[in-house]
């Protein structure tokens, strides 16, 4: 008889523990889909010019590559730029792509932003 309330009060828990573990999951299924739907395409900077051009789509390229790398060295400096990251890097990489296209002599066009 003094098992039936231990399995009862151990139902319970788990019932509580499962129910825990399911938000959880589920939060960590939707932040990391909602963060990557921002990512889904590739970002094609404001500039003058020809955005067909083979110099152009090779440019641009480049500074993907380099922009990435370097905001994701950045943010992998401390834990808290790391923590933040998810939030802070997609802008990031969007300005330095656009400083490095600016480099590489291209010209800026106004936006309303």
């Amino acid at each position: 008889m003094l098992d039936a309330p231990k399995l009862k009060r151990d139902h319970t828990i788990r019932g509580h523990m499962s129910e825990g573990r399911m938000q959880s999951l589920r939060a960590f299924l939707i932040i990391p889909v909602l963060l990557g739907a921002s990512a889904c395409a590739p970002y094609d900077p404001p500039v003058q010019g020809d955005h067909t051009a083979e110099q152009y789509k090779a440019d641009l390229e480049k500074c993907r590559t380099t922009s990435t790398e370097s905001v994701r060295l950045k943010n992998a400096a401390t834990i808290q730029s790391w923590v933040i990251s998810p939030f802070t890097g997609p802008p990031a990489v969007r300005a330095a792509i656009r400083t490095c296209m600016t480099g590489k002599g291209y010209t800026l066009e106004k936006t309303d932003d």
